[in-house]
């Protein structure tokens, strides 16, 4: 109803706008003429081209001025259409549609008091009957008010342009960004884009796919695009990346829209493959994000079943690699308006997203919303606006935030920028995020060459696995998000290599903490040793604890693999009690890890168990932290 009204009040519109153009000169009546035509076939852009040329001809004529207003809403640019309005109106252009286009630009230029004025009386000339009309001027009346309440209370913040070797004249968007904010990748429209279209819709380039790396300085590196196995003729843009930045998520336009995976290897993105028909469907699938442990996907579709216009879904990754059917994120997410732009914080509960419903300045603005996953299923507290002026009356989309909760980063065309939409980063003052943040580089313990590892991270106590990561083969880097709240052990295994083992507790972690670890990994040869630092005794016993066994049967693994290594399992305490009574206690567990692998098959004849007690520390037993390092099991390869 609200498309067929407006259309029949554009074409009674261009009907008076050349009743003005009689006494122009030639010129401006042929931009007119042609003006018309475009505007006529939908083509927008090109009428304003026209419409603005015939504006340089007579800048007064309200005629012209409201033909590059109509263009300018009809594009979205409501923002741009304000200036042209006003002396369209003032000069005696008659259109009922003028105060609610009035409304929606003031509303557009944070002119919040002339835009209730304008829209209240639109609202006043509407009939009952005009059902459509009546809903959107109450939407933007809703809106304003909104807007209003929270630019009263703004939130306190620094907002910081990318710079140059991020940020070009044109569009610049999307940004996804690795969890130690070491890489961004993100979408432009630039000229050199890899099929040089142009859009008819909007006047760019089709989307490319650009990333940066931070510099030794901690400055952005200038941005490079991608390759062509990554961009093409068509619309690429990356809408998510994993936490340790090895897996991007791609939006590919193959004509309805799907959402596409890529690996990282070394330093080439592979080839994107699709997430298949249990995320990708006949609608439109329009971007995503992953959990920080890659356990789970939250992505935007349009398809039917849900509140309205685009919802957020979330599927759960299947053992095999694929992905479960998903799930709606319910109502306390989804509204009968469009939900967009999906990012759970690396806390694992903290989820961010972009929504036109809620209490929305106006447009898309971000919302915070606690979640939690129980049985199977994932519940949302009601979300919050995040306030003003990270939320202003335009669009805020995607917004990505650091892991200490203080910095986003996202997009905005506002002044002072490179052109268009430029990134952007938020610095707030507080933030609480309570997480690790585990991050290094692996590499080989004799050569020193960084390796590819698989970084295996399981909850202690109940034996679940939180995630896998693998850390990059050409810099050896590698990126691990661990909430508060349990005890991990960490294992880094590579082929060819034995195994390493962490084990970081952190039960009551309040307050962000970085924790930067430069691992090695032994090759399988005579005289290597590795420390099973997540194997566990009860206090003053050799009785192995259940927590365990999964460090225990990585070891089994390696033996049944290299059917060929003999290897020695020694048991070592600190300098506390007596040596003697250490001595027995040290024997006993390295037994008691012996008896272990034996009863999962592996020969009596590949294994030497010793204890050593107290005799062979690796540090001063002169701090609890020390006399925790002596405390160990090891084991040491005899033959190979």
């Amino acid at each position: 109803m609200f498309k067929s009204r407006y259309f029949f009040i554009v074409v009674m519109f261009l009907s008076i706008q050349y009743s003005f153009a009689q006494s122009m000169p030639k010129e401006a009546r042929n931009y007119l003429e042609a003006g018309k035509t475009f505007y006529d076939q939908a083509n927008y852009l090109k009428a304003l081209d026209q419409y603005l040329s015939a504006y340089k001809f007579v800048p007064t004529d309200p005629g012209v001025n409201y033909s590059i207003a109509l263009c300018y809403i009809n594009t979205y640019s409501y923002d741009k259409a304000l200036q042209y309005l006003l002396p369209a109106k003032k000069a005696g252009i008659k259109d009922p549609m003028l105060e609610y286009y009035l409304g929606v630009a003031y509303h557009a230029n944070n002119k919040i008091d002339d835009a209730i004025e304008s829209l209240t009386q639109f609202k006043s000339g509407l009939r009952p009957s005009d059902k459509e009309l009546l809903l959107q001027t109450n939407k933007y009346l809703t809106y304003c008010a909104n807007a209003k309440s929270l630019i009263a209370k703004p939130v306190v913040m620094k907002i910081s342009n990318l710079g140059k070797n991020i940020n070009s004249e044109f569009p610049d968007y999307n940004p996804a960004i690795s969890a130690d904010e070491s890489t961004i990748i993100f979408t432009s429209r630039r000229s050199n884009s890899t099929g040089g279209i142009i859009s008819e819709m909007d006047g760019y380039y089709f989307e490319d796919i650009y990333m940066s790396t931070k510099t030794p300085t901690n400055a952005w590196g200038q941005s490079v695009q991608l390759d062509q196995t990554i961009n093409t003729a068509n619309h690429d843009a990356c809408v998510g990346i994993s936490s340790e930045g090895q897996t991007m998520i791609i939006y590919k336009d193959d004509g309805g829209g799907d959402l596409y995976y890529s690996q990282l290897s070394g330093t080439k993105w592979g080839k994107p493959i699709s997430f298949g028909k249990s995320i990708n469907t006949d609608y439109w699938e329009a971007c995503g994000n992953f959990s920080a442990d890659g356990n789970y996907l939250f992505f935007v579709s349009n398809k039917k079943g849900g509140f309205g216009g685009t919802d957020i879904y979330w599927s759960k990754r299947n053992t095999d690699g694929t992905w479960a059917a998903p799930i709606n994120m319910g109502k306390e997410v989804n509204t009968s308006e469009d939900e967009f732009s999906p990012y759970l914080h690396a806390d694992g509960k903290t989820f961010y997203f972009s929504s036109q419903g809620h209490n929305s300045m106006g447009g898309f603005d971000i919302f915070q919303s606690t979640i939690q996953f129980s049985q199977g299923l994932i519940t949302s507290s009601i979300p919050t606006n995040l306030g003003y002026p990270i939320n202003t009356v335009g669009d805020e989309i995607y917004f990505v935030w650091s892991a200490d909760n203080k910095r986003a980063y996202f997009s905005s065309a506002r002044e002072g920028g490179f052109g268009d939409k430029d990134l952007y980063m938020l610095e707030r003052p507080e933030a609480k995020a309570a997480l690790v943040l585990l991050k290094g580089t692996i590499s080989d313990c004799n050569t020193h060459d960084f390796i590819q590892a698989k970084i295996t991270v399981t909850d202690i106590q109940t034996g679940k696995l939180i995630g896998s990561y693998m850390s990059n083969s050409s810099t050896g880097k590698y990126v691990v998000t661990l909430p508060a709240g349990k005890n991990y052990s960490i294992t880094v295994e590579a082929k060819g290599y034995l195994f390493h083992s962490k084990n970081i507790d952190i039960p009551k972690l309040e307050t962000f903490k970085e924790i930067e670890d430069e691992l090695c990994l032994e090759k399988i040869d005579i005289g290597s040793t590795i420390v099973l630092n997540n194997v566990f005794f009860d206090v003053n016993k050799a009785t192995l604890r259940i927590e365990s066994e999964a460090e225990l049967n990585k070891l089994v693994d390696i033996l049944t693999k290299n059917i060929k290594i003999k290897i020695e399992v020694s048991g070592h305490t600190d300098s506390d009690g007596e040596a003697a009574q250490n001595l027995i206690l040290s024997d006993a567990r390295a037994h008691a890890v012996m008896d272990y692998l034996i009863s999962k098959g592996i020969s009596e004849t590949r294994i030497k168990y010793v204890g050593y007690g107290e005799e062979k520390p690796v540090a001063t037993n002169d701090t609890p932290e020390n006399k925790q390092l002596n405390r160990r099991t090891e084991i040491k390869i005899l033959e190979n």
